[in-house]
């Protein structure tokens, strides 16, 4: 097979989401698959720091709107001084840029994908129009149904879930770093929840301190201010600790019994699969992208989100029930083996030749 060239449009300025993990994982396999690797990214930022430590070639792009002209300009003159095969976008704002700049510099045999990370529908024009032209990438059956729904007829689309490193994640000898911060006991009961939809999700963390006397939380994330302040006036502001941004999630996740993440409106959900990875039973919501990574009962359980005596009864049984908590957690290790980004990376590398015809 052929080398590819490739370009990766990631405009954002750091590396904390799971939309920011995926794109420069991708990267990483792609370019150690062989294949030449250019990343357009803002200059100045988190990120464009880190691809140029890894010794990435760059094209500066800029933030603003769908037809951001500077972004078009960059991409359009790459594509005049390569002969690039794929133009891969990742966020909504960059949609349009590439498929322009591929028609300005009328390079025929370019092919446009995307990477679809959000679960709303697309909306507009774009909705009309665009996919009919690019190569959409699903991160879950919850993202592909929503786009078959609201895209035009011919659109082109694809599930494929998203990876982890693994590595990262069953490595031996991570710290808990978050119980040594916190002065946690290793005894204590330590569940660990993320920041996401934190109005909807609180109101169950209230709910298991309130009935389990002995369990703290440890919450990932930056949150609001309007939420920090919930938690200094909550009962339980002394058992609920606040990490903020973490560079290091597998040191989170070594530091808690159980992962708690009722997040209803995920597109896919990268943390539960790197909570099973470290071995954690997890809790999640049962609807959106998150509720598709397991089987309920296999690795934890999947709840309503309106359901907060579900979350109770869920809690107290994997607590109480140590051989059930080992169970979960074994099979959740054993299930985040299915969700590598080497596998990923390979099945996005066959849409690539698959679109190209190679």
């Amino acid at each position: 097979m052929k080398k590819l060239n490739v370009l990766q449009i990631i405009n954002r300025p750091t590396i904390t989401g799971g939309m920011e993990l995926y794109a420069f994982n991708l990267s990483r396999e792609l370019r150690r698959a062989g294949h030449c690797v250019t990343l357009a990214l803002r200059p100045k930022t988190e990120f464009y720091e880190a691809a140029r430590k890894e010794n990435f070639e760059i094209i500066p792009i800029t933030r603003g709107g769908a037809l951001q002209p500077y972004n078009i300009y960059s991409i359009a003159r790459f594509l005049l001084k390569n002969k690039c095969d794929i133009l891969h976008a990742h966020t909504g704002n960059d949609y349009w840029p590439p498929l322009l700049a591929k028609w300005l510099t009328f390079s025929t045999k370019t092919r446009i994908f995307v990477t679809r990370h959000i679960l709303s529908a697309p909306r507009g024009f774009s909705s009309k129009f665009y996919f009919q032209h690019a190569n959409t990438i699903c991160v879950s059956r919850a993202v592909y149904q929503t786009m078959l729904n609201f895209s035009a007829k011919d659109s082109k689309l694809n599930l494929i879930y998203p990876g982890i490193d693994l590595k990262k994640f069953t490595e031996k000898g991570v710290k808990a770093a978050y119980r040594d911060k916190f002065n946690i006991n290793k005894n204590e009961y330590v569940i660990a929840a993320m920041h996401k939809w934190f109005d909807k999700s609180f109101i169950i963390m209230q709910k298991i301190l309130d009935d389990f006397k002995d369990i703290k939380i440890i919450i990932a994330g930056e949150l609001k201010k309007h939420e920090i302040a919930m938690i200094e006036n909550s009962a339980h502001r002394g058992r609920i600790y606040i990490c903020g941004v973490i560079k290091n999630m597998a040191e989170f996740y070594r530091s808690a019994d159980l992962f708690l993440f009722p997040s209803f409106d995920e597109a896919f959900g990268l943390v539960v699969t790197e909570a099973m990875a470290a071995g954690l039973p997890v809790i999640t919501a049962a609807t959106g992208g998150a509720s598709e990574i397991f089987e309920n009962d296999s690795c934890g359980y999947k709840i309503d989100i309106e359901d907060i005596g579900g979350y109770l009864s869920a809690v107290a049984k994997i607590k109480n029930e140590p051989a059930l908590a080992e169970r979960l957690g074994k099979t959740a290790a054993e299930s985040a083996l299915n969700y590598s980004i080497a596998r990923m990376a390979a099945e996005i590398e066959k849409l690539y030749y698959d679109s190209l015809m190679v």
